[in-house]
């Protein structure tokens, strides 16, 4: 039993699959194309309601087919017994030495001569005229003339020079005698018809209503003078133009399907009711479910990237009275109002380009029938098959459609979407509401959007069926005469399934995120025993909180680069098309990630520099006092005492740290210029557009595609980081080798000044540069210090390593309790008391004698003292020791070793110490330039200003850094900071 329910459901998707499959797609004719191999005897013509060749009702003997291809008409010498158009025509032949009347319905004689070979009339002499009936209708012989009441069945021709029959009259009812309804059956008179009793639609106002979107609604004069004729005349005759007219009409109302806006009796309606065994009407509408037509893999063709493909649309041409005007590329901007060069419209349809376009056009112009004909197009996509060309039929989705309740349901989700196959650019005839008058509105379509899906997993570039979306606007004649300006847009966009996309992202943020939340816990743990931190309390979970922003900041930046670039290489290298630009929710996520890596680098940077400026920091001065010259003729009573160390060596080394905790490791001026230059100069800035074009240097005649957020997020990424990693590589190798090495010179200058520094990041950590002179004084004149500098040239004094015979002059800290208990017993109380100082000072008040300023003083000679003999291991019970951190410990950056009674003294490559400035941390200004650079560029869409912005960010970051560091310089050393310059 359930198999038997598994067959049949089968059967019920196959044969459901193959009806629409057999509606939308099909092999292209052309008129010129319809001759029946099969039946050669049988001729052929054009149907343009299925745009297909059809037989004609009759043999060759009978019928032939018209000149235009798009009929069946009588043979010469045969007559007309119907003709409704298509296959709905029947003759007879004439008898003999009788050709067919002008008008084909009748056999007459020749009396002027047959002519057996063509079956027709010898023509008159130039002066003469052919005259079959006379003006009265009845017959005649020729050279007759008389005037005379049209005969029955005959009306005045057009000039009024000839009675003729009237045949559409007769035609529809054969029973008159009169070309007109007679005087009790106007009511079944429509359109110059009069038909029989029953045939039209009861006549109201809703039939000719044409509802507009600003509410109320316009009579339209066209639509009273046809639309209950072509329902006659397409139901019961099978009049091919006249059901076009109709569905022409149904698509000038945007397929309503009898809303409230139009009521139940109006053109679509009336289509509707046709049946569907009615072979001539017009299937416009699409009764299938959208999400099924739209991603349906019937259409074979694989485009590529490489060689350049163009998707190939065509459409079928029809006029408002549903004549067909042929077949036209859409190539040269047919479905585009806006005007551009050619190559330019064109490349909407490059497969690949994501392509948009807008103007503004005077809404005086729409009134010109002449520059914007109404014309209707039914869309197809050509492609080749088996060597045949075929046509797949492309659904519409208009959003002014209204359904029953009048809900604009194609604005809503595809489940509830109307896709139709008819639509027109520019309305101006359906709200003519009079004879000779213009249109008192014109609707137009305001916004055309061509939407291109890969097939899932695709990796040879299928694709599903494309669909136009199309909404419509309208300006009336008022505001048209006022000069108004409207705005319409042509666009076209690629997308694909992002699942796989998704689930790598998730997988990647989420992989991330844990190592990212591992290694900041990590490093909290690292910072906690460098404070002293023995248990968990705010201060830990505020760093790492800091850590993890850090953490997750590079990571995300990292996963954020990483695809922007996966998707500008892949995407712009590709062949066979298996890769769009991301959209929707994917590009959403990617962009939330950016601004999540932006913000915490922020956060990251502010961290960076409020810890740098809380170091606790001191510069220890090794100079010992001299005694002065004993001058016996001197009577000054200093003779024999000692000289004060001058202060002024400890000024010079402060002014060049302030110096240095506002430098960078690369020239950001430089940084920028470069990057800026190559994106916008150079012209790496045309490598994001969205389209399949990756050249560098591209023709102002070729249309440039939008930029990508991604691509250019990708690019700049790269250039930034390519430039940096440059100027890194030459500072470090070349410029600090051979030119200037700030950093380094700094420690020679604390040498040559016997000043070291004493630094604490942390607590219980820091970095310590030994400056003390080997010469053992710096307070000397310029001969001396020529003198010593000499010797160390020549190597005839001691090494300036704090090791005996060693180089080695900066080091890692691990600081000892006892040391820091110290170390605050003397700061912190003179700290606050000098703080308590400066203000009185800047209220004018002035130091008085004994102030806490004096006990500053006195601290700073204290801590010169505890500090300098601690690193002479001259302090009881506190000392340390100098050992080289493994390998582990340098790869982790951290200490496993003990400080708690006994400090250790690590040492490093002699530059450690720059952590706590600028210096120490370009890669994390690096990535706070190259995003602060990429989100201005995200915002404004313009690298130049993105490289002003980014400047003069840095430029901030780098005063801040500097303000905030010299305070905590004067505050932390005991420097007065108006010494600091």
């Amino acid at each position: 039993m359930a198999a038997n329910c598994l067959h049949f459901t089968f059967l019920i998707l196959y044969f459901g699959r193959c009806t629409w499959s057999q509606s939308v797609f099909f092999n292209f004719k052309k008129p010129s194309d319809c001759q029946s191999e099969n039946t050669p005897n049988i001729p052929q013509y054009y149907d343009i309601s299925t745009l297909s060749c059809k037989d004609c009702s009759q043999p060759k003997t009978f019928q032939r087919t018209s000149s235009d291809g798009l009929r069946c008409e009588c043979q010469p010498g045969y007559k007309h017994v119907k003709n409704f158009g298509g296959s709905e025509i029947t003759c007879e032949a004439c008898g003999a030495n009788q050709a067919a009347s002008d008008d084909g319905w009748e056999c007459v004689s020749c009396e002027t001569g047959f002519i057996p070979e063509t079956k027709t009339c010898q023509g008159c002499q130039p002066s003469q005229v052919s005259v079959e009936r006379k003006v009265d209708g009845n017959w005649a012989t020729i050279n007759t003339t008389v005037c005379q009441t049209c005969a029955p069945f005959t009306h005045l021709n057009a000039d009024g020079s000839r009675c003729v029959r009237c045949n559409d009259v007769l035609s529809v009812r054969g029973d008159l005698s009169t070309c007109q309804c007679p005087n009790d059956e106007n009511e079944n008179s429509a359109g110059g018809y009069c038909f029989n009793a029953g045939d039209l639609a009861p006549d109201n106002n809703q039939l000719y209503a044409i509802p507009l979107e600003v509410g109320g609604s316009k009579q339209s004069y066209f639509f009273k003078q046809n639309v209950r004729s072509a329902d006659v005349m397409c139901r019961v005759h099978k009049n091919v133009s006249a059901c076009h007219t109709l569905a022409n009409m149904c698509t000038l109302l945007f397929y309503d399907p009898g809303s409230s806006r139009t009521g139940s009796n109006q053109a679509c309606t009336l289509l509707k009711a046709i049946p569907v065994t009615n072979d001539v009407k017009p299937e416009i509408l699409i009764d299938d479910d959208a999400e099924d037509i739209i991603y349906n893999d019937g259409i074979p063709t694989s485009y590529t990237f490489t060689p350049q493909m163009f998707i190939k649309f065509k459409v079928a041409r029809y006029s408002l009275e549903g004549n067909f005007l042929g077949f036209s590329d859409v190539t040269g901007g047919v479905l585009q109002l806006c005007e551009n060069n050619e190559n330019i419209l064109n490349a909407a349809y490059v497969f690949g380009t994501v392509y948009s376009k807008s103007c503004s056009i005077s809404a005086r112009s729409f009134w010109d029938t002449t520059k914007y004909p109404l014309e209707f197009y039914d869309l197809y996509l050509e492609y080749e098959e088996n060597a045949v060309t075929q046509l797949y039929t492309i659904p519409i989705r208009i959003l002014n459609y209204r359904d029953l309740r009048s809900d604009e349901a194609n604005r809503e989700e595809i489940r509830k979407w109307q896709l139709v196959r008819r639509f027109f650019l520019v309305d101006n005839v359906a709200t003519v509401t009079t004879e000779n008058e213009n249109a008192t509105v014109v609707r137009y379509a305001k916004s055309i959007h061509l939407s291109m899906e890969l097939q899932s997993e695709t990796s040879n570039g299928k694709i599903y069926v494309p669909y136009f979306t199309i909404e419509y606007g309208e300006v009336d004649r008022e505001a048209a005469e006022s000069n108004t300006q409207v705005s319409v847009s042509f666009s076209v966009s690629y997308t694909m399934s992002q699942s796989k996309y998704f689930r790598d992202f998730q997988i990647a943020a989420g992989i991330v995120g844990s190592l990212s939340f591992l290694y900041a816990g990590y490093r909290t743990w690292v910072w906690s025993k460098r404070a002293g931190r023995i248990s968990i309390d705010f201060a830990t979970l505020m760093n790492f909180i800091f850590f993890l922003s850090a953490a997750l900041s590079n990571c995300f930046f990292v996963v954020n680069f990483g695809i922007a670039f996966y998707w500008l290489v892949f995407f712009k290298r590709q062949d066979a098309a298996y890769l769009v630009h991301p959209s929707g929710q994917s590009l959403l996520e990617w962009q939330i990630l950016f601004g999540f890596s932006f913000a915490l680098k922020v956060l990251n940077v502010l961290h960076l520099i409020v810890m740098q400026c809380m170091v606790d920091i001191f510069f220890i001065d090794w100079e010992r006092p001299v005694a002065r010259a004993i001058n016996n003729q001197s009577q000054d009573k200093r003779a024999g005492q000692e000289m004060p160390v001058s202060i002024w060596r400890t000024y010079f080394v402060a002014n060049e740290w302030n110096e240095l905790q506002g430098i960078r490791k690369i020239n950001k001026i430089f940084q920028i210029f470069a990057v800026v230059f190559f994106l916008s100069v150079v012209g790496f800035e045309n490598v994001t557009t969205l389209d399949p074009n990756g050249s560098v240097l591209k023709s102002d005649d070729d249309y440039k595609s939008e930029t990508s957020y991604v691509f250019r997020y990708a690019i700049a990424v790269l250039v930034y980081l390519l430039v940096a990693v440059v100027q890194y590589i030459f500072f470090t190798f070349i410029y600090e080798r051979f030119i200037e090495d700030k950093v380094r010179q700094f420690v020679d200058l604390c040498s040559m000044s016997n000043i070291s520094v004493f630094i604490m990041s942390n607590a219980r950590y820091g970095y310590y540069i030994h400056g003390r002179s080997v010469h053992g004084r710096a307070d000397t004149n310029m001969k001396e210090m020529y003198d010593m500098m000499k010797k160390e040239e020549e190597d005839m004094c001691g090494k300036r390593g704090l090791e005996p015979n060693s180089e080695e002059q900066t080091f890692q800290m691990s600081i000892p309790l006892k040391l820091r208990a110290k170390y605050e017993q003397i700061y912190i109380p003179i700290a606050l008391e000098k703080a308590s100082v400066v203000g009185r000072m800047e209220q004018g008040k002035g130091r008085t004698p004994g102030s806490p300023l004096d006990k500053s003083i006195e601290a700073y000679t204290s801590m010169n003292k505890f500090l300098g003999a601690y690193i002479d291991h001259s302090v009881k019970d506190l000392d340390y020791k100098i050992i080289r951190k493994g390998i582990i410990e340098n790869i982790m950056d951290t200490e496993f070793q003990d400080s708690l009674d006994q400090g250790i003294l690590y040492n490093d490559n002699g530059h450690s110490f720059d952590q706590v400035l600028l210096f120490g941390n370009e890669i994390t200004l690096i990535l706070f330039d190259i995003l602060f650079f990429c989100m201005v560029d995200h915002i404004a869409t313009n690298f130049v200003l993105a490289g002003i912005i980014t400047y003069l960010a840095t430029e901030l970051v780098t005063m801040i850094r500097v303000a905030g560091g010299k305070r905590n310089l004067a505050r932390k050393t005991l420097v007065d900071e108006r010494f600091l310059i």
